[in-house]
Order: structure tokens, then sequence, then C-alpha cells
């Protein structure tokens, strides 16, 4: 009976030792983990701020994007326009060069009428005399 109540003892023994350990190891587990409470709270406060940026990031973006994919549509359609323009401007260009040319021969004849050639006059005044000596043969 006494071996018996030595192994009671002795299990008891062991059982409070086990206690105290787990007690002492929950002690520590408990301190190291709040040790640290307020780096990881600040931790915590910056990632939720940081979510809070990337969701606000993002939604940028995706208005960046919306912006630029109008951006490109409108730009395709001022290209074009852009060439539509430049094709009218090719012809007007050409109708330019025929204005101009036409201007140039104008103001020459201008010049021709407004400037007697003397011996364009001496011509005229002999075809009207021959035409006039004609005229008395009849």
């Amino acid at each position: 009976m006494r071996c018996l109540y030595l192994s009671i003892k002795s299990m008891l023994a062991t059982c409070i030792w086990a206690w105290i350990l787990w007690a002492i190891l929950w002690y520590l587990v408990f301190y190291l983990r709040y040790e640290y409470k307020d780096t990881v709270n600040e931790l915590r406060s910056h990632l939720k701020e940081a979510n809070n940026q990337v969701q606000h990031l993002q939604e940028e973006l995706d208005e960046y994007m919306l912006q630029n994919q109008i951006l490109k549509e409108e730009a395709t359609k001022l290209l074009d326009k852009n060439d539509n323009l430049n094709e009218v401007v090719s012809e007007l260009s050409t109708y330019y060069v025929h204005i101009k040319k036409a201007s140039e021969k104008t103001q020459e004849l201008n010049e021709y009428l407004t400037n007697p050639d003397e011996m364009l006059e001496e011509k005229i005044k002999k075809s009207n005399k021959k035409s006039e000596e004609e005229k008395k043969f009849f």
C-alpha cells in the first residue's frame, strides 16, 4: 500500500509540476504575444491604410484606363478627319496652282492691253488699210 501511496504521491507531484510548467509556458506565450502589442496594432493600422490606398489607386487606375480608351478613340477620329483634310488641302493646292497660273496669264494680258504694242498697231493699221482698199475695189 505504501508503494501505491508513493506512486500516487509521485504522480500527484508530477501533475503539479506539469501544471506549473504549463502555467509558466502560457504566461510566457501571453507575455511574448502582448509584449509587442503596440507594434502589432501599429502594423495593423498601417496595413489597413495601405489596403485603402491600394483600393483608391485601383479605382483611379480604372478611371484612367477608361479615359485613356476614350482619348484613343477621339485620337483615331481626329486622325481620320486629318486624313480627309489633307486630301482637301491637296486638292485646294492644285486649284491654287491653276489659279496662280491663270492670274499670271491675266496679268500678262492686262499688260498687253494697257501698253499698246507699236508693231501690233502698225499691223492693225496695215490690215485696216488693206481692208479699206479691198472695200474700195468692190
